[in-house]
């Protein structure tokens, strides 16, 4: 099995520790890590219905001109 080190926050050490305490079927970090990332390879990538309401909400004020679309910002920044 490989190994990588990891550098974390002071503090996100503790909530990792009081994880797993309250998460006993993790016997130590490597395995919680492992899980973490497992979870993250594997899960379908998809936006949460929250943001593809506001997605849909920008598109639509653009669409009555209420808004700017992506090119009319660029060109705003560059000018």
């Amino acid at each position: 099995m490989a190994s990588i080190n990891v550098k974390i926050p002071k503090r996100m050490e503790g909530e990792i520790e009081l994880f797993l305490k309250n998460h006993p079927y993790y016997l130590n970090k490597s395995e919680l890590v492992r899980d973490a990332i497992r979870h993250i390879l594997t899960e379908k990538r998809q936006l949460s219905k929250e943001t593809l309401k506001v997605i849909e909400e920008g598109k639509k004020e653009v669409e009555e001109g209420k808004g700017l679309s992506l090119s009319q910002v660029k060109e705003e920044l560059d000018d």
